[in-house]
């Protein structure tokens, strides 16, 4: 009989852990901002933005990049996406005479971060490009891709 009450109690103790284990994380809010652009344009996460794709290592843009062209995405705001590019760890000269002019080539606008401190609390992951389902500005979920071909697929599936 005690050996029941034990087993029971450990079940117990094991689905609470499991739950709690599984609960979702707190929900952050973004706080609208206006970006610029590679062309220097103004680039707003907003309210009605959907999708955030953030890349923030060499190899994460590159990897929106294959992932936009083989998509043939021009326009991510026809999704409601925004691709938000944290380039402030870059140093400034290599961000001002080559990173930026190579962006000017790419057939879809960027939204650039020169302040490490306007992403620094988004969620992320190492080697990763973080995409987060918002609403009204929360995120909802968060996805990480850790290469190109699961981002690519990921990208197709919410077109």
């Amino acid at each position: 009989m005690l050996k029941k009450i034990m087993m029971t109690m450990m079940l117990l103790v094991g689905i609470q852990l499991a739950a709690y284990a599984q609960a979702p994380a707190k929900l952050q809010a973004l706080p609208a901002h206006e970006f610029k652009d590679q062309w220097d344009k103004p680039i707003r996460l907003t309210a009605g933005t959907e999708w955030v794709i953030f890349s923030h290592h060499k190899d994460g843009g590159q990897w929106v990049k294959e992932s936009f062209d083989n998509l043939k995405i021009t326009d991510p705001k026809a999704h409601q996406w925004l691709y938000v590019a944290d380039v402030s760890q870059m140093p400034s000269l290599i961000t001002s005479l080559f990173a930026i002019p190579k962006m000017k080539d790419y057939a879809f606008p960027i939204a650039l971060s020169y302040d490490e401190q306007m992403t620094a609390t988004w969620p992320q992951q190492p080697e990763t490009v973080s995409v987060y389902k918002l609403y009204n500005l929360v995120i909802k979920d968060v996805e990480y891709f850790s290469n190109q071909a699961d981002l690519q697929a990921f990208l197709k599936s919410i077109q």
